[in-house]
């Protein structure tokens, strides 16, 4: 029987034809993506989505997770016009979350693929690309003054936790508390927002603040302004704390 998950899969790979490339203006060669008509260069973008996620269960506690990704055809275009490339969507079984391949002539780098945010992030930092460069820096910049608003500090951390069917949250939210007790260098105090995206008041912070992440519903999760970077999932006492120094560094 083909699951929710895969039937998700054939929607966006029927939508996602590359036809043969062309010749462009003056010869150069081009390649066309849904509707959209781009140059051909030594940039390329992969979208990478997990092997495993092809045939999982979604009856399943935990075995689809990460797999009803927010990335559909829309929005696929909107980031392949904003890095000037198409993002070619690719099945793979090397990685376990949605992840981006960028390649360029001499390197290439895997990244955060769960968010637009994370992938313009990606493709600014290995290949320059002005406007993903722009889209990245845009985003948080607004972050940034979206929190300072909110009279938050923006080398401080946000922690989303859920109240309601979470129940990894339970083995967190005891960690994020001790977190904002410690302190940097014996020197900073951690600051930690705990948000309860259960409250519907709450969560306004995160929907007016992290608009950028596009995917907001993930929980346990530790957010810093400063950066636009996310620790989710379980995560020991340490590596919040290691998260929050470079939160605090950054800012």
């Amino acid at each position: 029987m083909v699951t929710a998950a895969l039937a998700v899969l054939c929607l966006i790979l029927a939508a996602y034809i590359i036809v043969a490339p062309k010749a462009g203006v003056g010869g150069q060669s081009t390649v066309y993506v849904n509707n959209t008509v781009y140059p051909k260069d030594d940039l390329r973008v992969y979208y990478l989505y997990p092997l495993r996620c092809v045939e999982c269960d979604l009856t399943k506690p935990g075995q689809c997770d990460y797999c009803t990704s927010y990335y559909d055809v829309r929005l696929m275009d909107m980031i392949s016009q904003e890095v000037g490339v198409p993002v070619e969507f690719k099945v793979s079984d090397v990685v376990s979350k949605p992840a981006v391949f960028v390649v360029t002539k001499d390197k290439s780098t895997l990244g955060d693929a769960r968010t637009r945010f994370n992938i313009d992030n990606t493709v600014c930092g290995l290949a320059g690309v002005k406007a993903a460069c722009d889209a990245f820096k845009a985003n948080l910049d607004a972050m940034r003054a979206c929190v300072t608003r909110a009279g938050l500090p923006v080398n401080g951390l946000v922690y989303q936790t859920s109240s309601q069917d979470c129940p990894v949250c339970k083995n967190v939210d005891g960690i994020a508390s001790q977190l904002g007790a410690l302190s940097y260098n014996d020197t900073v105090e951690y600051s930690v927002k705990i948000v309860d995206r259960a409250d519907d008041s709450q969560r306004k912070l995160i929907s007016d603040c992290f608009g950028a992440f596009d995917k907001q519903d993930y929980a346990p999760q530790l957010l810093c302004p400063a950066t636009g970077k996310d620790l989710t999932g379980e995560f020991t006492l340490s590596q919040a704390q290691a998260f929050a120094d470079r939160c605090i560094e950054a800012g």
